[in-house]
């Protein structure tokens, strides 16, 4: 937790009853901001729920939060730097979810290694400013194996990776129309040595869809600059090990995949523009003054 200076405690509280426009006692105004301060959220957990489902549940104010940040009488209050292309060296980042699976970031690896695909590169996702990725997890890990100095990048997002989450998950369900999260599987476990090695072993044996047992031996003799046999052990090693200079750490109460954004331009057109220019032109009403009413919570039936 971190410490806060009574003054800038006071100040933070002050503002948020002033700038308050829900209908909610003072009590609960304090609490939040006294949350806000001491844990650093950037974002209120009950107008941008962390969960997409919990999102989807009220699309409609979902829809208001995403669209009303220019009708709150501040134009800039909301507004986000969004750097496009950034890049980083793969090591520097950190996932926002547990669901890869060796297979596929095996494959990548083997495909990268003989050129087959790109070592590293443009991930199409963005990225907190706690280096957070939250998209293209299995070519990350995949770049790291092979070389984890390589580049990789996308959208920056000058927001931390929880808030950050709160604010895409708001935009897949408002502007996107998404109300169901990808299915994912797998773990962090898998990226440990046993795991590496016995699916290696496997490709070695029975190939892929995409590979053939040759040609992986071919890319163990490449990546390691030996020959035969003995190339195995070594390329094991050296995934391994280029996998321990990685940080699997992923946000604070990141929720499981299928509750993550889904910011997919293969399901809905320029769908990372429209998230982008969300974040970029204030369009999402996260921060105070709220535009009135966007934010009014529902009566009880």
């Amino acid at each position: 937790m971190k410490n806060v200076d009574k003054k800038k405690l006071a100040k933070i509280i002050a503002e948020k009853v002033l700038n308050s426009k829900r209908k909610q006692n003072l009590k609960e105004t304090v609490e939040k901001a006294v949350r806000g301060a001491l844990l650093g959220e950037k974002v209120d957990p009950e107008d941008f729920p962390l969960k997409l489902s919990d999102v989807a549940a009220d699309a409609d104010q979902a829809r208001q939060n995403v669209s009303k940040g220019k009708q709150d009488g501040d134009a800039e209050d909301d507004v986000i730097e969004v750097t496009p292309n950034a890049t980083f060296p793969t090591s520097q980042l950190k996932p926002s979810q547990t669901s890869m699976k060796i297979s596929n970031a095996m494959g990548m690896a083997i495909s990268m290694i003989l050129g087959k695909m790109p070592t590293g590169g443009n991930l199409g996702g963005f990225i907190s400013n706690d280096n957070h990725i939250m998209d293209g997890h299995h070519r990350w890990v995949a770049t790291a194996m092979v070389d984890p100095s390589k580049e990789v990048g996308g959208y920056l997002v000058d927001f931390p990776g929880t808030d950050l989450i709160r604010l895409l998950n708001a935009i897949t369900v408002g502007k996107l129309g998404i109300m169901q999260g990808k299915e994912g599987s797998g773990s962090f476990d898998q990226f440990r040595e046993g795991p590496v090695k016995d699916e290696l072993m496997r490709l070695l044996k029975d190939g892929s869809e995409f590979l053939k047992p040759e040609e992986v031996m071919q890319a163990l003799e490449k990546f390691t600059k030996l020959e035969g046999k003995t190339a195995i052990p070594a390329a094991i090693k050296k995934f391994v090990g280029n996998l321990g200079k990685l940080t699997f750490e992923t946000p604070a109460g990141a929720p499981d995949r299928v509750d993550m954004p889904v910011i997919d331009p293969d399901k809905v057109k320029d769908a990372d523009v429209t998230a982008a220019k969300a974040l970029s032109q204030g369009e999402v009403d996260w921060n105070d003054p709220k535009a009135p009413f966007a934010l009014e919570p529902k009566e009880d039936k």
